[in-house]
This record gives structure tokens, C-alpha cells and sequence, in this order.
């Protein structure tokens, strides 16, 4: 028999909001949060749900750095 631990959909849905947030803190650390964009809101919103995108680990600048590179290629893609 085996166990599956199973995720309660409000563990799932704080995951998510605790991803949101680290993102945007993220976006507000290089561009200051009364410059976030309304599509740098999406972005993040987006990011939160992929659950299985884990960010570095190393320290902030390499965060912000892959935080940068998906906005740099959203805007290449959407631009």
C-alpha cells in the first residue's frame, strides 16, 4: 500500500500566493514597486502557478537575474 500525501487545495492556493510574492518582491527590488507594470504582474502571476519552476537558490542577485531573463524573453515573445 502506498501513501500519497495529499495537497489541500488552500495549501496549494498559499503556495501559489507566497510564489506570487516572492516574484514581485523580486521585480520591486530592480525597478522599485511604483514601477512594477501591469504585465510585470502577470508575469509573476503566471510564474506562480508553475509550481515545478523553482528559481536559484544561491542568493538574491541570482534571483533577480532569472526574474530579469523571463522578463527580457516575455518581451521578446510578446513584444
Amino acid at each position: 500500500m502506498s501513501t500519497m500525501k495529499v495537497t489541500n487545495m488552500t495549501e496549494t492556493e498559499q503556495r501559489i500566493r507566497m510564489r506570487h510574492a516572492f516574484a514581485m518582491s523580486s521585480f520591486g527590488r530592480m525597478f522599485t514597486p511604483n514601477r512594477i507594470t501591469y504585465e510585470m504582474r502577470l508575469l509573476c502571476e503566471e510564474w506562480s502557478e508553475k509550481i515545478d519552476d523553482i528559481p536559484p537558490a544561491k542568493d538574491l542577485y541570482q534571483v533577480d537575474r532569472y526574474f530579469l531573463e523571463l522578463w527580457k524573453t516575455r518581451e521578446i515573445t510578446y513584444g
